[in-house]
């Protein structure tokens, strides 16, 4: 990414969780999760948020966050009518924030 505004690492991010969601259908049995049960897709997807907003984050300097930052964006995204974006866009914030550690 040579551009690093708020769009366009929305836009990677998306991309990324679009990617990250092809495959539930092998995903589709229950776990622990912070919240108690959920698809294992869920912290499939999650996981792949994390590892790709700590990429970013590193890759621009920036110290790793820990997975209760991701969890939040999350929980944020939960049950807007356009949880994709909302979750990436949530997770570019976390990026965008890159000199603090978004504990």
């Amino acid at each position: 990414m040579t551009t690093l505004d708020l769009k366009s690492v929305t836009e990677y991010l998306y991309t990324t969780l679009v990617t990250a969601q092809k495959d539930r259908g092998e995903r589709d049995d229950l776990i622990d999760g912070p919240n108690g049960l959920e698809f294992a897709w869920a912290a499939y997807e999650r996981t792949c948020m994390h590892e790709a907003v700590n990429t970013l984050r590193a890759e621009h300097g920036a110290p790793p966050v820990p997975p209760e930052a991701v969890i939040r964006a999350e929980l944020m995204a939960y049950g807007h009518y356009g949880y994709t974006r909302e979750f990436a866009f949530r997770c570019a914030e976390i990026f965008a924030n890159k000199d603090k550690e978004a504990s």
